[in-house]
């Protein structure tokens, strides 16, 4: 009868603690239900792309102004001489993005074979490695001209700046872009093994 009596005891008071942290909860006033689109706009499907929290619409003459200013400031911290404008011409020049002539059909892609989705595929990276190709060489050539100091200024401002801008936040390689070791970081990976 005492270990009933116990058990009985233990669990009421595991459901009084669990009440009590529960009561927030119940206590919150339901949601009120969302108002109907009250103009055509709202009403209207959405037609552009979506764009997730914290995301702009894509702006290109805002972008190429934001590109025009990084390289008009990576030019003055080169301090090129008037030999070496030439060739800045050039880098910039083959530094600009290729505009796909024809966008990827999703439709006309849906309808194509497998085989023939992958030649397409292959054909596209063949394209993109081309342009990475004359990027490099036309970097390489331009950082040819320069003197010591701004081969510095230049490793120090591509690092910075690489292909992808600056990376901040964790994404998929974990805090800024770095690759864990199993055991490192968090997760259960961290934890060692119990025995």
């Amino acid at each position: 009868m005492a270990i009933f009596q116990r058990t009985l005891t233990a669990t009421a008071a595991a459901a009084t603690v669990f009440a009590a942290l529960a009561m927030p909860v119940w206590a919150q006033s339901p949601a009120a239900p969302a108002a109907a689109p009250t103009t055509a706009v709202e009403a209207a499907p959405r037609t552009g792309p979506a764009h997730g929290p914290g995301q702009r619409p894509h702006d290109r003459a805002a972008h190429e102004k934001r590109m025009a200013e990084k390289a008009q400031k990576f030019q003055a911290a080169l301090q090129l001489t008037e030999a070496q404008q030439a060739g800045w011409n050039s880098y910039r020049e083959a530094m600009k993005p290729v505009r796909p002539t024809k966008p990827l059909d999703r439709e006309g892609f849906a309808k194509l074979t497998t085989p023939q989705r992958i030649d397409l595929m292959q054909q596209k990276r063949a394209e993109r490695n081309a342009q990475a190709e004359r990027r490099a060489e036309a970097t390489k050539a331009f950082y040819a001209t320069l003197t010591p100091a701004q081969q510095k200024t230049f490793d120090a401002e591509t690092l910075r700046h690489g292909p992808h801008g600056k990376r901040h936040g964790h994404g998929p390689h974990g805090p800024h872009g770095k690759h864990h070791a199993p055991g490192e970081g968090k997760g259960p990976a961290a934890a060692p093994a119990a025995k």
